[in-house]
């Protein structure tokens, strides 16, 4: 069958090539000629067909660069501040091509005019640019840039928007309700007969320094958590804070005493927060009816009270705290209450929180103290809060100190992280956000950023000095004339010696606190008095570096309720740093009050 084809040609050549074909003789000469024959079409199809293939891919490849020009180029995106040099590469132009359209050089320095501001810069790495700035540079080179808020906010959403999730993704948050009222008149107290513990004991001088914690049931399945917030007048920023987080407040009155100076800044925190508020009349199983009617009727004068619930209570004996704890109940089971109590614990929004303080704790370093507003904070999680971006490490109930796999909305936490920052100073009163990884570090940079840009402003000192320099663009020339210098020069002249005395400088101090919240009210302060510069802050015990301070600043450490350990005491001692210790805030404050005296004499 398969040497039937070439038969008939054997045979028509006669017996001789019959023969030769028998014993393979010129047994190729006639069958290649047909087997390069049908080679010869086969590869003719293949190289067909491979030709069409060829033609078809140039055809896509065309198609594809066409699609690929008709596509729009993606807009950059750049935060509020950028670098110029990274402007620059992403503009892909030489850096002082860019320089040239926003700063001038004089000086070995590099100046800036924006707006009303002047900025002054010692090199091009210190060069940053604001967005608006940026975008008009970009124009100026044909580019279009867009905006990328990197800046976390607070999630908020309306009642709507809360039927829109399913239910699981939707929970009651427990109520925040801050304790405010003057100093000693029971606030702390109340705390210890909501929850059957003894805070009152622990604290010095009977005195609240800090904003305390405590977890009650008020009804079934209703538990609120309450702020005790430090009646001294030095922790006004501390209760404004209670105020702002809280979504009901307690005004704690004594009636033995009635409406004090704290008492009246706590009813106008109460104004500007626009809360629903109610009043205790306390201690009323030792003060006069009469007294407490007196007192009612005080309250009801302040706008802000004249419509809140006043109930009478003692603390102490736990005289109507039934009633006080329906009233709380009541407010917070309205539809309006409720609606703000709503959170969002959903798997695509991280947690939420704000930072209400910062301690140094013993074995764990700084801590965060955290109020959860939406979200579940969980371990490992990734978090900015001020200028720190930490990992979680372990979470704490605030109250009980127990430890938590993970926190809910409405519960305040401690929060022990890995700090992932230069940044070591504690944050308070900044927004706690959880993030992820590349996002938390653009959070940071671009705070620091802000910063840098803050610092690299000239006074106006500086800039009205430089007036009449020129080659800088200015928005508004000012001369000082002579009179003019000589009007502001501080110094004065000294008759009897016939010189000029320089006025003396302020005078610096260190501070320390234990916790952020006791440090800011230190701070505030110490900013309202005249000649005193805090040059170092910080909480936790006293360090070497503090010393180090002190010595190049010739300047005593004032510490609130920390340590001075052996070696540092010895440190101390040896160079001649003095340092103060005090438990109590208004202690401290008398201690500085007295040295800044003394300097000033």
């Amino acid at each position: 069958m398969r040497m039937s084809w070439w038969l008939p040609i054997a045979r028509s050549g006669g017996i001789a090539t019959q023969q030769a074909w028998r014993h393979g003789v010129g047994a190729c000469s006639v069958p290649l000629v047909e087997t390069t024959l049908v080679r010869t079409l086969r590869t003719s199809r293949i190289a067909r067909r491979r030709a069409v293939e060829q033609k078809n891919l140039e055809l896509l490849v065309k198609a594809t660069a066409a699609k690929r020009v008709e596509r729009p180029k993606p807009i950059p995106a750049v935060p509020s501040y950028i670098r110029v040099r990274d402007l620059a590469k992403m503009l892909k132009r030489p850096v002082e091509e860019v320089l040239k359209k926003v700063v001038t050089r004089r000086n070995r320095r590099l100046h800036m005019t924006l707006g009303m501001d002047r900025f002054e810069f010692k090199n091009v790495k210190q060069v940053i640019l604001p967005f608006q700035l940026a975008e008009q540079v970009a124009a100026e080179f044909d580019t279009e840039i867009s905006y990328d808020d990197v800046e976390p906010t607070f999630m908020t959403w309306p009642q709507r928007t809360v039927k829109q999730h399913k239910p699981e993704h939707v929970m009651q948050r427990n109520p925040v309700i801050a304790v405010m009222g003057h100093v000693d008149h029971g606030k702390t107290t109340l705390m210890d007969t909501l929850r059957g513990s003894n805070i009152t004991k622990t604290e010095a001088h009977g005195i609240t320094q800090k904003i305390n914690i405590c977890e009650a049931v008020l009804a079934p399945g209703l538990q609120a958590t309450f702020l005790d917030t430090p009646g001294h007048f030095h922790f006004f920023r501390m209760r404004n804070n209670a105020a702002q987080v809280a979504d009901l407040v307690l005004l704690i009155v004594a009636g033995d005493e009635g409406c004090l100076l704290q008492t009246e800044e706590s009813i106008g925190a109460i104004e500007e927060s626009r809360l629903p508020t109610i009043a205790c009349i306390n201690k009323v199983d030792i003060t006069p009816k009469d007294q407490v009617d007196q007192v009612h009727k005080d309250l009801r004068s302040f706008v802000a009270l004249q419509t809140c619930p006043v109930v009478e209570i003692s603390a102490k004996t736990g005289e109507n705290l039934d009633q006080l704890k329906q009233l709380i109940a009541e407010a917070m089971n309205s539809s309006a209450a409720q609606t703000k109590r709503a959170a969002y614990i959903g798997p695509d929004v991280p947690a939420q929180g704000i930072v209400l303080e910062s301690i140094v704790m013993k074995g764990r370093g700084t801590v965060l103290r955290v109020l959860l507003k939406s979200g579940i904070l969980k371990k490992q999680d990734h978090f900015v809060a001020g200028m720190i971006h930490g990992v979680v490490r372990s979470i704490r109930n605030a109250d009980s100190g127990k430890e938590l796999a993970h926190a809910v909305p409405g519960t305040i936490v401690d929060v022990m992280f890995a700090n992932k920052s230069k940044t070591v100073d504690a944050p308070i009163e900044f927004g706690f956000f959880v993030l992820p990884e590349p996002r938390a570090k653009q959070v940071i940079e671009q705070r620091q950023l802000a910063l840098d840009f803050a610092e690299n402003v000239l006074s106006r000192e500086e800039t009205t000095s430089d007036s009449e320099t020129e080659g800088i663009p200015r928005v508004q020339d000012a001369e000082i004339t002579p009179v003019e210098d000589e009007e502001e020069d501080s110094d004065e002249f000294d008759e009897n010696s016939g010189e000029w005395v320089a006025e003396d400088a302020p005078k610096s101090i260190v501070v320390k606190a234990e916790a952020a919240g006791s440090l800011a009210s230190i701070q505030d302060t110490v900013d309202e008095m005249q000649g005193l510069n805090t040059v170092r802050i910080g909480i936790g015990h006293i360090t070497a570096r503090d010393i180090d301070v002190a010595i190049n600043k010739d300047c005593p450490i004032f510490g609130f309720k920390v340590k001075l350990r052996h070696r540092e005491q010895k440190l101390a001692k040896a160079r001649g740093v003095r340092v103060v210790l005090r438990s109590t805030i208004h202690g401290l404050i008398e201690e500085i009050e007295r040295f800044n005296g003394e300097e000033q004499s």
